[in-house]
């Protein structure tokens, strides 16, 4: 297995993992007891998601926010037609927020090993 296959499977784990838990019953005894905890957690996620695509998918960062971001928006439709669930507007900048978080550091971490690269 190549490491992009490899990281493509990473990738598709992550996003598996991650949808069922976005759309699966929650209740308040499970969720962290601070303020905002879903956001929080949100945030994570799709830093991690977006780690993972960069690495399976070396897309124009413009359109893997693009594709992230689109991801969250589903996940937030799909939670609003389910029951036990609300679409929550709160989570997806935090969706949207984690994915530019990893690529901004990522960013910035290519732009260091540059200037270092040069001199």
């Amino acid at each position: 297995m190549t490491r992009k296959n490899a990281a493509r499977l990473v990738f598709l784990l992550v996003l598996i993992g991650l949808s069922a838990i976005f759309l699966m019953r929650v209740s308040s005894g499970d969720l962290p007891r601070f303020e905002h905890a879903d956001k929080v957690v949100h945030f994570g996620a799709f830093f991690i998601l977006a780690l993972t695509f960069h690495r399976a998918f070396p897309i124009p960062v413009w359109a893997a926010l693009v594709i992230l971001t689109a991801y969250g928006l589903a996940i937030e439709y799909v939670q609003n037609l389910l029951p036990y669930r609300q679409a929550s507007m709160g989570d997806l900048l935090a969706d949207a927020a984690g994915a530019a978080s990893y690529y901004l550091i990522a960013w910035w971490r290519y732009q260091r090993r540059s200037a270092k690269a040069r001199t």
